[in-house]
């Protein structure tokens, strides 16, 4: 081999190592990184979490209102042919399915 190939080759390598380098570098860089974020967040839960308690015991009263009001089922509105055929509705068309009786006009 040249001088020349073996200058290339060790430049080569060179190249090559502080490539790897720098990859290791950011490999372990994020992982600190992602460490960091993941206490971070943490303690954003926990945080968010006491304040939520604190804030749902402040507002006890209004938030056992809602859950209250939440908690009685509301009627659904009837189908058409439900109001078709109910007697006490006020519909042109109550007497469909009525007992019997037939319209004043």
């Amino acid at each position: 081999m040249t001088e020349l190939q073996q200058l290339f080759l060790f430049y080569v390598f060179i190249y090559y190592l502080i490539k790897g380098g720098i990859y290791v570098a950011l490999y372990i860089g994020t992982i600190i990184a992602e460490r960091v974020a993941l206490q971070q967040l943490e303690t954003r839960r926990s945080f968010y979490q006491k304040k939520r308690a604190d804030e749902r015991q402040n507002w006890k009263v209004a938030y056992s209102l809602y859950d209250r009001k939440q908690s009685v089922p509301t009627p659904k509105p009837l189908t058409l042919s439900q109001l078709v055929s109910n007697p006490n509705s006020f519909t042109a068309y109550s007497f469909v399915n009525s007992d019997g009786h037939k319209p004043l006009f």
